[in-house]
């Protein structure tokens, strides 16, 4: 089973929504939290989508989570049933963009989000007029960089 406990929400299903987002971004459980948006996201999608359409999602995601032993199992699951499953399609692919851009169907949940976007990590970048680098940042060469 590779579902993470967490201790800090009552809700059971938001243990299943941040495993499933773990699986989903490839950002750990601990990751995901360190960005201060777990519930504040959770929260967003319950107040966006119906309950029962989310709840279904996080049902299966549950399934998928429980039923997967080793993460290739897990990975050949959330693609059979999560991202090529109509009903969860969406939903799945809107979980991965309100991580890593930090919106909803195009809006920035808040300013927080748009500081926090994974996508900033995978960039090795910093979101621009929010949360600069450092003093004499700019001496170090970028990650990756070839000059």
């Amino acid at each position: 089973m590779i579902i993470n406990k967490i201790l800090n929400v009552d809700d059971y299903y938001f243990d299943v929504f941040m495993s499933i987002s773990e699986s989903l971004t490839g950002f750990s459980v601990n990751e995901l939290q360190s960005t201060g948006l777990a519930e504040i996201y959770y929260k967003h999608i319950l107040g966006q989508i119906e309950t029962a359409t989310f709840i279904e999602f996080l049902n299966i995601s549950k399934n998928v989570l429980e039923n997967s032993y080793s993460q290739d199992q897990l990975k050949n699951a959330i693609t059979a049933e999560i991202l090529s499953n109509p009903a969860t399609q969406e939903i799945a692919q809107s979980v991965i963009t309100l991580w890593y851009m930090g919106t909803w169907e195009g809006a920035y949940v808040n300013d927080l989000s748009y500081k926090e976007g994974l996508v900033w990590n995978v960039m090795h970048a910093h979101p621009p007029g929010a949360k600069q680098p450092g003093f004499k940042s700019w001496s170090v060469k970028p990650v990756n960089s070839n000059s």
